[in-house]
Formats: structure tokens, C-alpha cells, sequence
């Protein structure tokens, strides 16, 4: 069984690797997400003929909107570890121009010369990645003298339900933080912005809120992660079954509620 908060490090080995590509043309279609976005494209201050680089660039939205900020005279890169998401972001590009190019490399080890990028940015990716830090590091490798770096991530120590038993939702929430590889991203990007020699490092909190069970299950992954909580022995079935039935109770009557807090962390490096 994958799950989003997993599946992601590994979306080409996963039983249904294109649910990945809707889950993301799912968040692409959010109003928040697209505001939290506008926002990290207006950080890195992009100008005609700049060079940007996308890290995870999942199925090419963003890297095609960046590729349109740039213009013709610029160039954006677009890399993933996933074959499936870079089948997906070229089968996006329509041969018109401008449009990105897609390459597959692991974050960690960028295969860019120093100084490369005007802008480096990267959306949602490192809580995926055991080691922000090295991450970060290289974000700052590759980007020129007062270039700009970006990074979106949410902290999943943050995630609120409501309702549900007080214990039994504690012990679903931290299953999702701990099963994520690195669920305490959010709050992590500043010191590894500092850490990678990063000035001006800011740090702007977003908050999602979703009062919708149905869309909250597709976001969160709700059924999945509820069904893999019972089978690590998390919970027993019947606290699962009393728990989801909380939920659909609170959802019927208008009261459900849930949100998440994302950080949009921002630094240039050095000139």
C-alpha cells in the first residue's frame, strides 16, 4: 500500500506511480497552493533571460509558469529522481516557447556547475529527502553571487483534526509526521538556510485550513494513512472505525475541521 506521505521518495517503484501526477494536479489546483506559489515566484525575483533551476519538479507546472517569467532569452531546468514525473512535465510542453528543460538528478548531488542559477527553488520536495542540510548546500552551490533561493515546506508536527479521540488522534498524526521522511521540514529550513551560508534568510508561515472531509482525505491521505496505522499495530480496528466514523459525524453535520503549516523560507547567497 503507498501512501503520499512516503511515496513520493520513490514514485517510479510505486504500485500506481500516476496517482502521484493527480495528486499533484490536485494541489496545482487549489486557490492556497497557487497563492503560496505566486508568492515564492515574487521572492526570487526572477527578470527576463534569467537562469533558473526547479528542484523537484514533479509534473512541469511550475517550471513552465517560471519558464514563461523568463522569457525566451532564459533558461529553466527542471530536475526529479522520478521517471514518471519527468514523463509527465515534458508531455505538458507543447514546443512552443519559451518552455523548460527537465533533466533526472538527486537533489543532494546536483550536476550544475557552481554559480549556475539567477534563482533556485524548490516546493514541497524536502520533506521527502533525508538530509535537508546537504540539500540546501547544494541549492546554494549553484546559485550565482545575490542570487536567490527558495524553499516551501510544510512541518508536519503541525497538522490539527478535529474531532476524534484525543489519544487515538495524537497517535494518527505523529504516524503521518514519523512516516514521512523528513516530516519536521518546515521548521528545519532556516537553520539549513543559515548552515549553507544563505544572507537575509526570512521566513513567512502559511496556514491551509480544510473543512472538507472529501477534499481533506485526498490532501492528507486520510484512508491510506488510517488503514497503514492499524497495520503497524498503531491502532486497532476498532479505535480506526470509531475514529473515522468521528470524523464522517462532524463532517455531516458542518464541523469538520484540519489545517497545516507551511514555511516559505527565502536567503541569497553571498555576493
Amino acid at each position: 500500500m503507498d501512501s503520499f506521505a512516503s511515496g513520493f521518495a520513490g514514485v517510479d517503484a510505486a504500485g500506481d506511480a500516476n496517482s502521484f501526477v493527480t495528486y499533484l494536479d490536485l494541489i496545482h489546483s487549489m486557490p492556497f497552493f497557487r497563492e503560496c506559489k505566486r508568492r515564492s515566484f515574487v521572492e526570487m525575483g526572477i527578470r527576463p533571460g534569467a537562469a533558473v533551476l526547479e528542484i523537484g519538479c514533479g509534473n512541469g507546472v511550475d517550471a513552465t509558469i517560471l519558464a514563461g517569467m523568463v522569457g525566451a532569452g532564459g533558461n529553466v531546468i527542471g530536475i526529479d529522481v522520478s521517471r514518471t514525473m519527468l514523463a509527465s512535465a515534458q508531455g505538458r510542453t507543447t514546443g512552443g516557447h519559451p518552455s523548460p528543460g527537465y533533466a533526472m538528478s538527486d537533489a543532494a548531488h546536483l550536476p550544475f556547475a557552481d554559480a549556475s542559477f539567477d534563482a533556485v527553488r524548490t516546493d514541497r520536495v524536502l520533506q521527502h529527502t533525508t538530509d535537508i542540510f546537504a540539500v540546501t548546500k547544494e541549492m546554494a552551490r549553484v546559485t550565482r553571487p545575490a542570487g536567490k533561493v527558495v524553499a516551501f515546506e510544510p512541518d508536519w508536527e503541525t497538522f490539527v483534526l478535529w474531532p476524534g479521540e484525543r489519544e487515538a488522534t495524537r497517535k494518527i498524526l505523529n504516524f503521518w509526521c514519523d512516516h514521512i521522511p523528513n516530516g519536521w521540514a518546515g521548521r528545519t529550513l532556516p537553520a539549513a538556510f543559515h548552515d549553507a551560508g544563505l544572507e537575509g534568510v526570512a521566513v513567512t508561515p502559511s496556514c491551509l485550513v480544510i473543512t472538507d472531509l472529501a477534499l481533506a482525505k485526498k490532501v492528507f491521505d486520510l484512508d491510506t494513512t488510517l488503514s497503514l496505522s492499524v497495520r503497524a499495530g498503531i491502532l486497532d480496528s476498532r479505535e480506526a472505525e470509531s475514529w473515522a466514523r468521528e470524523q464522517a459525524q462532524a463532517a455531516a453535520a458542518g464541523r469538520f475541521f484540519s489545517s497545516l503549516t507551511f514555511y516559505l523560507v527565502t536567503g541569497t547567497r553571498r555576493a
